[in-house]
């Protein structure tokens, strides 16, 4: 089956790690459906290998295409993952790797690697009647690579091309014009590429961002990944993709003092609620304070919203620990960010950030 990439609205990234995946795969049918995610394949806890991660994937995508790349997180690399990333062949292991998942389009590995091998490694997928994505994370090095080997590719509807921005909170205007810079080097040989913009605008820590008066236990971030796809021209020039309400970078777990919170996705920003002096009936409180500024969450129907829905009356069995409400973060997020790409208003306005 060949995918039309540039018929897909939005690209959510997610990693293969419990939380994320547990968010995406508690979306409607129909949202699945309508989505084409990355998936970044790592080691999954306490388990040896990746076959882990993998069934635990296959199981959120349900038979579904997904795009798949391996992670270059070392916290994350299982021995699997290395032997993977190694470009003997022209990365004959990942291209045996991939080719074995049906229903995979593989991202071409194109770090710490010649240019020589990522286009027989391109090339190798294609002749094998597989589409493939690029993600450009490395805008100083992972450019020529990417056109040397859009070059050797039967069409531009063969790849994706991701412009993966990371973290731009801290650099917004100095990243946009490096993507600007990028989007248009591709596009001087390659006119007609299927180009997907993402970033993330969710922090590490959200304490910084806690309004003063609120004594730390709630805040409003503005999601900036919107207006920073809308300020390089939108849809008229990439598609809009980002990290699911997740930070760029994962940091490995520490230690500290344990807090409860909830994260609300609006579509413009992410509200939270924070309760650090409880144990795990913090999350009740959290969740009420929720509904009481945003009482339109008791209307909604995502597996998020519910959660929150059944936390405000004291239901928070299997709702105890943070991994499960980054998980209805997920889960709310791209279903915010799905519907908001569908609807016919979006782009109506530009933000213009120079």
């Amino acid at each position: 089956m060949t995918i039309s990439f540039d018929e897909n609205p939005y690209y959510p990234i997610i990693r293969s790690r419990p939380a994320e995946l547990l968010g995406y795969s508690n979306l409607k049918s129909e949202e699945k459906d309508a989505l084409l995610p990355l998936i970044t394949l790592g080691a999954w806890p306490r388990a040896e290998g990746l076959t882990e991660s993998m069934s635990h994937i296959q199981s959120a995508v349900d038979k579904r295409p997904f795009i798949l790349d391996l992670t270059r997180e070392t916290a994350y690399q299982a021995s699997e993952v290395r032997t993977l990333l190694n470009d003997d062949g022209d990365f004959s292991a990942w291209r045996a790797y991939a080719l074995a998942i049906e229903n995979s389009i593989p991202v071409v590995q194109i770090k710490d690697t010649k240019i020589p091998r990522v286009v027989k490694q391109a090339k190798a997928f294609t002749d094998a009647g597989r589409q493939v994505a690029f993600r450009i994370t490395d805008f100083a090095n992972d450019v020529s690579k990417v056109t040397a080997a859009l070059a050797a590719l039967p069409s531009a509807e063969s790849a994706i091309i991701f412009v993966d921005a990371g973290y731009i909170r801290d650099a917004y205007q100095a990243t946009a014009i490096a993507c600007i810079d990028v989007i248009n080097e591709i596009r001087e040989d390659f006119e007609d590429s299927i180009i997907c913009l993402a970033s993330s605008s969710f922090p590490a820590s959200v304490v910084a961002f806690a309004e003063p008066e609120s004594g730390g236990k709630r805040g409003l971030l503005q999601i900036l990944e919107r207006p920073f796809h809308q300020a390089l021209g939108g849809n008229d020039v990439c598609i809009y993709g980002d990290h699911s309400s997740i930070h760029a970078k994962v940091y490995p777990t520490t230690g500290g003092r344990f807090s409860c919170r909830i994260d609300y996705p609006l579509f413009d920003s992410w509200a939270f609620e924070r309760q650090t002096d409880k144990k795990s009936d913090g999350y009740v409180d959290c969740a009420q304070a929720l509904i009481a500024t945003y009482p339109e969450i008791q209307e909604q129907d995502t597996w998020g919203a519910r959660a929150i829905q059944n936390a405000s009356i004291g239901q928070i069995d299997g709702m105890k620990t943070p991994a499960m409400w980054i998980a209805a973060r997920v889960n709310m997020h791209i279903s915010r960010q799905l519907s908001l790409s569908l609807s016919s208003d979006e782009g109506d306005e530009e933000d213009d950030i120079f």
